[in-house]
């Protein structure tokens, strides 16, 4: 894959209640920018200087500061069909904490009547998909803070740990000395977790594209311990995709993590990708075109693109140009259609 991976993607564009106002934020070549604020590069600079930061230049930054964020990539959609419905004010619900935070809850528990949100419920609701594709594997998260720049994520397991005692409950106990230290721990990981929430409420247009950026940016990277979580990616995505193309089941499809960035390739009857090919062909609703299920793409530019398709299990890629027949900008899954073949 030689082509820019935003290359197939058209533009989208959202609105955000900045002040008391709505401004508009557009999403083009693989860039998050924000219309209302001709000077956005300055506010960001003033923003670490301490100075106040408009809601929109806050979204500018964390969209950057999340783009190679494992989380991203476990929360967010895995077929258009994979509805993913998030409200700013979850983001706020979550940022108020930790006073009555429950924590972690369990992944297999549902959300509960009166219930405050928490990052477990959340996951809980949105990985219907998830949970059939990525069976038997581990799940994992990035553990690093927003605004890091590791060069690769240290993956750490979900505890299903549920805390119901409030912070001032636990800062009186005879143990909250001891705790005390990871009350800011606590406070930075769920500013991260309420920025991801703020990123996905943008709509089901811009989950994609921060899917396929984060995706795009680890696949300029070594996997090292992050392998389990960007396989689970790779198979929550790739599955659905072949049983639907095959006409069989997600959970009797094999999928492996393809780390040499190839496109989409069969081995028997294992199929392997890369996160070159989530960004560039899933991320942009390429996957299945007409029948043919796309393996690369050869050359993009909006509304156009030349990709590489087989028509069936075990053939041989053949080149196809195809055409987005969608709006630019329009929220739902692009139609692609063969022009040429």
């Amino acid at each position: 894959m030689t082509v820019a991976w935003w290359a197939a993607f058209g533009p989208a564009e959202a609105t955000a209640r900045c002040g008391d106002q709505q401004h508009r934020l557009r999403w083009e070549a693989g860039r998050l920018t924000a219309h209302d604020h001709p000077d956005a590069e300055g506010e960001l600079v003033l923003g670490t200087l301490g100075g106040d930061q408009p809601y929109c230049i806050r979204l500018l930054r964390a969209w950057g500061e999340h783009s190679d964020d494992l989380d991203v990539l476990m929360l967010g959609p895995r077929s258009a069909a994979d509805t993913l419905t998030v409200d700013v004010r979850d983001a706020e619900r979550l940022q108020a904490g930790p006073r009555g935070w429950t924590g972690y809850a369990p992944l297999s528990a549902g959300r509960r009547p009166r219930m405050p949100l928490t990052w477990g419920t959340l996951w809980s609701s949105t990985r219907r998909s998830f949970v059939v594709n990525a069976r038997g594997m581990p799940r994992g998260r990035a553990t690093y803070w927003a605004g890091s720049s590791a060069p690769g994520g240290r993956v750490a397991g979900r505890h299903a740990v549920t805390r119901s005692a409030s912070v001032s409950q636990i800062q009186s106990s005879p143990r909250g000395a001891l705790l005390r230290g990871t009350l800011p721990d606590l406070d930075r990981e769920l500013a991260r977790r309420a920025e991801v929430l703020e990123l996905l409420a943008l709509g089901p247009a811009f989950q994609f594209r921060l899917c396929a950026t984060v995706a795009a940016t680890w696949s300029q990277r070594d996997s090292g311990t992050a392998r389990p979580a960007l396989t689970a990616a790779l198979t929550g995505r790739l599955a659905p995709v072949i049983a639907s193309w095959l006409g069989t089941d997600a959970d009797q499809v094999r999928v492996r993590l393809d780390e040499g960035g190839g496109g989409l390739a069969q081995d028997g009857d294992q199929w392997r990708a890369g996160m070159p090919w989530v960004a560039a062909v899933w991320g942009a609703g390429l996957a299945v075109i007409d029948g043919r299920l796309v393996t690369d793409v050869a050359r993009a530019g909006y509304p156009k693109a030349d990709v590489l398709a087989i028509e069936e299990p075990g053939g041989e890629p053949a080149a196809l140009a195809v055409r987005c027949e969608s709006a630019a900008g329009s929220p739902h899954e692009p139609r692609w259609r063969i022009i040429r073949s």
